[in-house]
């Protein structure tokens, strides 16, 4: 079994979990696992969790906007030399 350590939680979130585990009558730990699986049982493993669409872009906005530059090729004029400033 795969160990998770969680920090900075807010001890009302606790008293919340404490709240739901005796009332589900198991462990804090065994709530957060129900609760872990109850959010993730839906995830395919061979599809993104985060993808354009499900952050708020339309269906194909990066391939036709993005890619869809049909002008000249951009380039990239030379940069000056970097600045060399003074220490304090």
């Amino acid at each position: 079994m795969n160990k998770i350590i969680l920090q900075g939680i807010k001890p009302s979130t606790i008293e919340k979990l404490k709240y739901l585990s005796k009332q589900h009558q198991r462990s804090i730990e065994e709530e957060i696992t129900a609760i872990l699986e109850d959010v993730t049982e839906n995830i395919s493993e061979d599809e993104p969790i985060i993808t354009p669409e499900n952050k708020g872009w339309q269906k194909g906005f990066f391939e036709e906007v993005i890619g869809g530059w049909k002008g000249k090729a951009l380039t990239r004029e030379s940069q000056p030399k970097q600045q060399e400033r003074d220490f304090f």
